[in-house]
C-alpha cells in the first residue's frame, strides 16, 4: 500500500475543515438560537409571574368555560339555592400569548376562605339549621326561656346551625386531665 504524495495530510485537512465548519455552525447557533431561548423563558416566567399573584393582573382573563366548572354549577346551583354557599367557578385564569407574555393557564382555589369570618360561616351554612337563624326561631327562643323550666332554651344555650371551628378531638383528653 503506498501513499501518494498528493493525498499526504487529506485527512488532517478535511478534518480540519470539518472543524472549522461546526465551530462556524456552533457560533451562528449560539448567536441566533440562545437570545430567542432566553426571551422565551423570560415571557415564560413573566407569564408565571403574572398568574401565580395573589390579585388578578390586568394580562389575565377569569372564566368558568372549562368541563368541570360547567359540571359542578349544576351541581352547586341547589346548593347555593337552599344554603346561601357561594362557591365561585370563575376560577379558569389564562393569559393570552403577547410579545411580553407566554400563553398560560392555571386552575385558581377560590373556594377557600378569603376571610376569618369565613371560617364560621361557611361550614356553619352547611348544617341543616343554619336558616332558622335567619328566620327568627332566636328570638322565639329567648322567649321561651323566660318560662322558669325552659331555661335552656335560652339562644346563647341552644343554637341552631352553629360550628365551633375550634373544637377538635385532639383538644378533649387535654380538657379532662390527661396527656395532649
Amino acid at each position: 500500500m503506498q501513499v501518494s504524495k498528493t493525498h499526504a495530510g487529506q485527512a488532517l485537512l478535511e478534518s480540519l475543515l470539518v472543524l472549522t465548519l461546526l465551530a462556524v455552525l456552533l457560533q451562528v447557533l449560539f448567536e441566533t438560537i440562545a437570545p430567542l431561548h432566553n426571551q422565551q423563558m423570560s415571557r415564560i416566567e413573566m407569564a408565571r409571574e403574572a398568574l401565580w399573584r395573589w390579585q388578578p393582573s390586568a394580562v389575565e382573563e377569569s372564566s368558568e368555560g372549562y368541563a368541570f366548572a360547567k359540571r359542578a354549577k349544576v351541581v352547586l346551583a341547589p346548593l347555593k339555592a337552599l344554603t346561601g354557599l357561594n362557591l365561585a367557578q370563575e376560577n379558569l385564569r389564562t393569559i393570552n400569548a403577547d410579545s411580553d407574555y407566554a400563553p398560560m393557564a392555571r386552575i385558581t382555589d377560590t373556594w377557600s376562605p378569603q376571610a376569618t369570618a369565613e371560617l364560621y360561616s361557611r361550614p356553619a351554612q352547611l348544617t341543616p339549621f343554619s336558616r332558622l337563624q335567619e328566620l327568627g326561631v332566636g328570638e322565639v327562643q329567648d322567649f321561651i326561656s323566660w318560662l322558669h323550666f325552659t331555661e335552656e332554651f335560652d339562644s346563647e344555650s341552644l343554637k341552631f346551625g352553629h360550628v365551633a371551628i375550634d373544637a377538635t378531638p385532639s383538644e378533649l383528653p387535654c380538657q379532662r386531665g390527661t396527656r395532649c
